[in-house]
């Protein structure tokens, strides 16, 4: 059991599979991010709202929402995969790799001087 399993031809590792994911997922969380905002927000209110030394064209609008929401969504994915993989390891829900519970001992046994009749 101590060999190094053979990789699979043309199957990725766990890295690139997770950059892959994550990506992918950011791609989707974008697309619809930026359906949402700009059914909401037209492109060409921006100009009006700020004063900018050039024109904010609508396609230049869109691009810049879009990749400011995937720039967002794949930190947050590229978060939720390495917290996954660095998590516990397998088991740990079952009760294995648990640290046993601390024994509970009396007060008077650690505390000698420690007179019962106070906690009456």
């Amino acid at each position: 059991m101590s060999e190094k399993r053979k990789e699979l031809p043309g199957r990725w590792g766990w890295r690139k599979r997770d950059f892959g994911l994550s990506v992918w997922v950011a791609f989707l969380a974008a697309c619809a991010g930026t359906f949402v905002i700009f059914a909401v927000i037209d492109p060409e209110a921006l100009n009006d709202a700020w004063v900018l030394p050039w024109e904010m064209g609508s396609r230049l609008a869109y691009s810049l929402g879009f990749l400011f929401l995937f720039v967002v969504s794949l930190i947050a994915s590229g978060l939720t995969a390495f917290m996954i993989r660095s998590g516990p390891r397998r088991g740990h829900a079952r009760g294995k790799g648990r640290q046993a519970p601390p024994d509970i001992h009396p007060p008077e046994e650690n505390n000698p001087d420690l007179d019962l009749e106070d906690w009456k």
